[in-house]
């Protein structure tokens, strides 16, 4: 595959794919060994967000957090919406392409704990002092993923901020999913290290990576773990 190829849809299918495994492998403690390492994948993409921004002199507040985001990912405006933008500001997802993902795979059981914590955790990674709860979640059973930013208040000037940072931006910080997706092997790899032991980790992202290869092209196995040998903790 090429980088270019990869999508969230890919994104979804690993972890479900490394969570199958923990499960399969040691029962329910696998689910929290998966989890932990979400919020591993989760907390380093938000410090990756805080580093950025901490070196080109930003306030290291929600709408920053806003501008800052890594996913490149294709949506219309029919996707998302504003529920409400004061006194905080709650937004909603009306289509999630993870949730889609593992539904295609039949892998919904493992996409639980990445709707419970992935968000929390990106924004804790970005500042410990924010906070993004998730009221509800697609990939739970609700009819959106809504997302409550608390201590964010909304206003039209707070949004045209956001949206020039963005145009400065100009993308440079945004990452592919096949970056993303050898982040989130590394992430569940390492965690597993951390409780198992390293021969373990190094061998279950190298099943994962196999299982993965088996719904994709020859090759995309190597292209994963070639990807998850990078440091995410550099920016």
């Amino acid at each position: 595959m090429k980088r270019q190829d990869y999508t969230a849809e890919h994104h979804a299918l690993l972890l479900g794919l490394f969570g199958k495994t923990l499960e399969e492998r040691y029962g329910e403690y696998g689910l929290d060994v998966l989890a932990n390492g979400i919020i591993r994948y989760g907390h380093q993409r938000g410090r990756r967000m805080r580093e950025r921004a901490v070196r080109d002199g930003r306030r290291l507040d929600y709408e920053t957090f806003l501008a800052y985001g890594e996913l490149r990912i294709s949506s219309g405006p029919e996707d998302y919406s504003t529920k409400q933008e004061s006194p905080v500001y709650v937004n909603c997802c009306h289509r999630c392409m993870w949730q889609e993902g593992w539904a295609k795979y039949g892998l919904e059981r493992y996409g639980e704990p990445y709707c419970r914590y992935v968000d929390i955790s990106l924004v804790q990674g970005f500042n410990p002092d924010m906070v993004m709860i998730t009221k509800t979640a697609i990939g739970l059973g609700d009819d959106c993923c809504t997302f409550v930013n608390v201590g964010y208040e909304q206003t039209e000037e707070s949004r045209k901020r956001i949206a020039a940072v963005k145009e400065e931006l100009a993308g440079r910080y945004t990452k592919d999913f096949l970056y993303h997706s050898g982040h989130l092997l590394a992430a569940l790899r390492d965690t597993t290290a951390d409780i198992f032991g390293a021969e373990t980790g190094d061998r279950t992202a190298e099943q994962t990576a196999g299982a993965f290869e088996k719904y994709l092209d020859s090759g995309a196995a190597a292209e994963l773990l070639a990807e998850a040998s990078l440091d995410f903790d550099r920016i």
